[in-house]
């Protein structure tokens, strides 16, 4: 149904200072096409939920066209708190819409959101996570997306400590503080930590997969965003998943990724994900992925752009690449407990303990990331220039270590890992595994240097950087299926080659 919108400038001003009114926790919601797609999420405070109503906004705020209104599209109940989710489609690019949640006793406030660019566009957005026990520093990380408007928030994870109806009841309220004097919201893209329970995620913010790991595409093949679950098992099906998107989009000018614990923490206490790095990080190198946003540690950190390696010179299967490698940013910070930065690596770039989110500039050539310190944000007396929204607001605390305020990434661009001309054989000494059949595995043909080594499986398995090296003929006594791979450090450069061994 459509009837001329009644919401002009004036009605939006009176609008907005009025209370929430009937319906509150209001959320804007990206997770499939930001260009012509967002999901508007609420709770309902008293009456009957019936949908959105919205309408294009032109420069001057004012209504374009006739209102449109939806009704419900799904509805959630976990731990007490009903979300009701209204699913917007066909909405233009780069455009400013005004919404009003409508319910059966009230007209509740007037807000906006804007679309994403429909090709390769400059905008910036926050990047961080782990907000769960203090509020305050919470709120000032939630005012400061307010004050800097990114066109949209990744958020990590450890949203609240417990998952209970009371902390995201808060954690609701508070994100409210995320809108601008004017009314406006930022669409958030939502991962889950590990201090959220199963369906968290996936009911108060209607991903599209209950196991919360997507892919959401900007502007055609400009920007593919890659929200990974590291709390679920990192290979099987989500590594499958994860293997498949990036290979079927290769075309996608930068890639970046956002997930909750960090492969190697930069704080002592926490525990090494070794498992993440062999489901991830090959296939980060190998699809071009230049940013990864990690979360968990409750400290500051950035790298050098890194690659999987095992050479001289790395450390914890990274060597530091300024050419071919991602570059990992975090490790959470939005207002959990502060944990000191004591477990730096040879490829740390920087690191720190203090509340802070990170604002990244997205352009054709270049992304460009900064830390901002939140602590401080209620004194910043500038203010974002639409005209200039990359300018630094006057008084805007950013951190200034000694490597410099501003990281600097480029484009990796489409590549493949080289694969050799060598070849492996497998050579097993009989048919059947007897207690003296043992297989042995050569390189033939082609020439490779010593730093290359033999890995392989006993189970039919693919073989991995972290799978058993060959050093001497493997021993086998039962029917097997040994496959082998060659490796340089942690990049494989041969396809696999398998036997089969037969039982007695």
């Amino acid at each position: 149904m459509t009837r001329p919108f009644p919401l002009t400038a004036a009605l939006l001003a009176l609008t907005l200072g009025c209370s929430y009114g009937e319906a509150d926790k209001f959320r804007v919601i990206w997770n499939k096409t930001p260009e012509s797609c967002a999901t508007i999420g609420w709770c309902q405070v008293d009456g009957d939920p019936v949908g959105v109503r919205f309408i294009e906004l032109d420069s001057q705020r004012e209504g374009v066209g006739e209102i449109a209104e939806r009704g419900l599209d799904h509805v959630t109940s976990h731990l007490d708190i009903d979300s009701y989710f209204v699913r917007l489609t066909g909405l233009k690019p780069d455009t400013l819409y005004q919404f009003q949640v409508l319910d059966s006793n009230h007209e509740n406030d007037a807000l906006t959101f804007r679309t994403a660019p429909a090709g390769a566009g400059e905008f910036s957005f926050v990047a961080g996570g782990d907000s769960r026990n203090h509020r305050d520093a919470r709120q000032r990380a939630n005012r400061t997306v307010a004050l800097l408007q990114p066109l949209f928030v990744c958020f990590g994870g450890d949203m609240i400590n417990r998952s209970s109806e009371g902390e995201w009841r808060d954690w609701l309220d508070d994100w409210q503080l995320t809108r601008s004097s004017d009314g406006h919201m930022v669409p958030i893209i939502a991962a889950r930590g590990n201090h959220e329970g199963k369906h968290d995620i996936h009911a108060f913010f209607d991903t599209p997969n209950p196991d919360d790991y997507y892919a959401v595409q900007f502007g055609g093949d400009y920007l593919r965003v890659y929200t990974l679950n590291s709390n679920i098992t990192r290979a099987g099906s989500q590594g499958q998943w994860l293997a498949q998107d990036l290979a079927a989009n290769e075309g996608s000018h930068w890639k970046i990724a956002h997930y909750h614990h960090p492969f190697y923490p930069h704080q002592s206490g926490k525990r090494e994900q070794h498992a993440q790095y062999n489901a991830w990080a090959p296939l980060f190198f190998k699809h071009g992925v230049e940013l990864a946003v990690e979360c968990d540690s409750h400290v500051v950190k950035r790298t050098w752009p890194l690659r999987p390696s095992t050479e001289p010179g790395s450390e914890m299967g990274f060597i530091r690449d300024d050419q071919n490698g991602t570059t990992f940013i975090g490790e959470g910070c939005w207002g959990a407990p502060l944990r000191a930065n004591d477990d730096d690596k040879v490829w740390t770039r920087a690191s720190g303990s203090f509340n802070q989110v990170n604002w990244i500039q997205v352009t054709p050539e270049k992304l460009t990331t900064r830390t901002v310190k939140v602590d401080s944000i209620d004194d910043v007396t500038g203010a974002i220039d639409p005209a200039d929204p990359f300018k630094i607001p006057e008084g805007l605390e950013i951190w200034e270590p000694e490597s410099g305020a501003a990281v600097t990434v480029l484009p990796l661009g489409d590549r493949e890992i080289p694969i050799i001309t060598a070849r492996l054989k497998l050579i097993a000494t009989e048919d059947q595994a007897t207690g003296g059949t043992a297989v042995r595995m050569e390189r033939a043909g082609g020439r490779v240097g010593e730093d290359y080594q033999i890995r392989y499986t006993l189970d039919g398995g693919e073989p991995v950087a972290t799978s058993d090296l060959y050093t001497r003929p493997v021993p086998v006594g039962a029917a097997v299926r040994v496959r082998a791979a060659l490796f340089r450090g942690a990049e494989i450069v041969t396809e696999p080659v398998e036997i089969e061994i037969g039982g007695e």
